[in-house]
Formats: structure tokens, sequence, C-alpha cells
């Protein structure tokens, strides 16, 4: 399912603008870009935002009174059309024919191409190994790094249907990468627990 169009890209990630105001994919989820038949690209939300379309401006409050939540998108149709939801993303991996490589692919995606929410068979497929959590643990952003794998991992916990074992093998996966980071390590493991 197409979820929104890239805006910005580099090598380690991109920023799309959803197709529907107000709604990000989930935090922590896996989304693909079909580059063609042969080549996917695959990466993890990483944080979401809406705001105005001119990032100079704030939106103002609208609602109030007898008009609240949704009420203010009936009674102020124009927001529609003035207002945007983003959302930023982190390149872990790539597909090549059959074969999925959890490492950043050569080149970053185009500007304007699709992004979709990949299946939770896709999700399976692409976190059989974990290596893409490296890179996870080394992406910059808006959010911080402990809680974007936390998300990443409750978020494939639950499209892997609530898998305790690869939950198990995620958390050893964690503990290894952050061996030396006690309180980061256990921010993570007390965010993923079930």
């Amino acid at each position: 399912m197409r979820i929104g169009e890239i805006i910005e890209t580099t090598t380690t990630s991109i920023v799309a603008e959803s197709d529907t105001l107000n709604q990000a994919p989930p935090l922590g989820g896996l989304c693909e870009i079909k580059l063609n038949d042969a080549r996917i690209l695959f990466a993890v939300v990483a944080f979401g935002r809406t705001g105005g379309l001119d990032p100079s401006r704030r939106a103002v409050r609208r609602g109030g009174g007898e008009i609240s939540d949704a009420a203010i998108y009936d009674h102020h149709p124009e927001l529609m059309r003035i207002l945007r939801t983003e959302f930023a993303a982190v390149l872990v991996g790539y597909a090549e024919g059959s074969r999925i490589w959890q490492r950043l692919p050569a080149q970053p995606p185009p500007l304007h191409y699709s992004i979709h929410e990949c299946s939770n068979e896709t999700v399976v497929r692409f976190t059989d190994q974990l290596a893409y959590l490296r890179l996870l643990l080394n992406a910059t952003g808006e959010l911080a790094v402990d809680q974007l794998i936390a998300a990443n991992v409750r978020e494939v916990y639950r499209a892997r249907g609530n898998d305790l074992y690869w939950l198990e093998r995620a958390a050893r996966e964690v503990a290894s990468l952050l061996k030396s980071d006690y309180e980061r390590l256990m921010s993570v493991l007390l965010a993923i627990e079930p």
C-alpha cells in the first residue's frame, strides 16, 4: 500500500510526504521503495510531523467553543490544502531479485518515488537477519536512537505475530550492540518488553 512520496533523499535516509494528512506510518515500521521489478530499498520510519506547507509559519489554533478535534477539519476544509504530514525513514537495506542485503544501497532513492508500507510477509523475510539494527544504532535524526530501535523491535514483533523467539533474538542482538552502555541497553530492553 502506497503511503507517501519521497520529497528529500540522502545516502542514509529519506523524507516523504504522506498521502493522507495526519496519517504517517507507525514509528519503527518497515517501508519499501520499489526502484524497478528487481530492486527494492528498505527503510525504517524514524520520525513524523504534521505542519503547514510553509515551514517558517506555524499552524494557528482553529478550534474553540463547540468546534474541536475532527470537527475543525469539517469547518475549515482549506486545512487539507495548507497542511501536510511528513515522515523520515532510515535506509536499512535493499533487495535485488530474491536476495536481501542489510546495508546501505549504493545510491539513494530518486525524488518523487513512492514509498509503501511493507506487508507482514516482507517484514518477516527482511527481519530474519538482524544486521540492520547496526544501521539504526548509527542513525541521526530527531528521535533518540534507543527509542527508534525499541519502536522498530515492537513493530516487527507485532508484524511477526508476537513471535517470542524472534523478540529474544532481537533483545540479544541489541544487548551485544549496547554491551558497553548499560543505561542505553536497559532503556531499549524495558521499552520492548511485551
